[in-house]
């Protein structure tokens, strides 16, 4: 993989300043969106193959990496209103859209609210749940626990980022922990607003192609089908064995699906 210069920088929103990372391209940009707890560090591998071919932002969502932290308890739309404030301040007319689990629900809020901006949505991580699959995990959402003087909290944020790697990685477990720590007093704030979204209301109302794709043993994996009963023209495609960490290791396979569906829609 050849070195690439991923820069940083900081757009100013209405409520705060939204981190970015970034590369220079050609064309229509990518606009890419990460799950909870992670921030833009998690695209950097598709940046990286990416680079080159055409404009790559990734963006912290607010309260995650370097964004600033909501007040309050926001909702889908109002992540969607942010994240879309800093792609006006960096300049972006209209892009594609790269939107993983946490991603998903604020991106496709921007995608359903300004089809003209969006040219097309490639998914990873789809929620698609019913009411009652929502509210179950609504019911579960808690607040990380806080700094204690023993450390214990940043034990318990270790087990569970060991329950959900597919193995052990230790730059990828790094990154989690500082994710998890960067993140410790707003994330379950996305987390409710993610379980107060009708996910398969908002997708309906997106005009624009639909890529969704998924890890072979996502957690999601269970409800991916749903997806194609509502929206039968979305192209799919299922990676590798990566469960949640599609961008990070399975990065190759995952930019070869989005290169194929972009292209074909720039062809049309």
């Amino acid at each position: 993989m050849a070195s690439v210069a991923i820069k940083k920088a900081y757009a100013d929103t209405s409520q705060g300043q939204v981190h970015y990372r970034y590369v220079h391209g050609p064309g229509t940009p990518v606009v890419f969106l990460h799950r909870a707890p992670a921030s833009s560090v998690s695209f950097v591998n598709m940046m990286m193959l990416m680079a080159g071919e055409r404009g790559l932002y990734a963006f912290d969502i607010p309260g995650f990496g370097m964004s600033f932290a909501p007040t309050g308890q926001p909702t889908a739309p109002d992540y969607g209103r942010w994240i879309l404030e800093a792609i006006d301040h960096v300049g972006l007319g209209t892009f594609h859209m790269f939107l993983h689990h946490t991603g998903t629900h604020f991106g496709t809020e921007i995608a359903a609210a300004h089809p003209s901006r969006v040219k097309s949505l490639a998914l990873n991580g789809i929620a698609y749940l019913t009411a009652e699959e929502r509210a179950q995990h609504a019911a579960a959402v808690k607040e990380m626990p806080p700094p204690d003087a023993e450390g214990k909290y940043m034990a318990s944020q270790f087990s569970r980022i060991a329950g959900l790697l597919p193995a052990f990685d230790p730059m990828l477990y790094h990154e989690e922990m500082i994710g998890s720590f960067l993140s410790t007093y707003a994330r379950h704030k996305s987390f409710n607003a993610v379980w107060g979204q009708d996910y398969p209301a908002v997708l309906k109302r997106v005009t624009c192609p639909i890529l969704a794709t998924t890890a072979e043993n996502e957690f999601w994996r269970f409800c991916f089908d749903r997806v194609f009963v509502d929206h039968p023209t979305a192209q799919r495609a299922v990676l590798g064995p990566a469960k949640f960490y599609t961008p990070e290791l399975d990065a190759a396979a995952t930019v070869a699906a989005l290169r194929t569906f972009i292209d074909r829609v720039e062809r049309t």
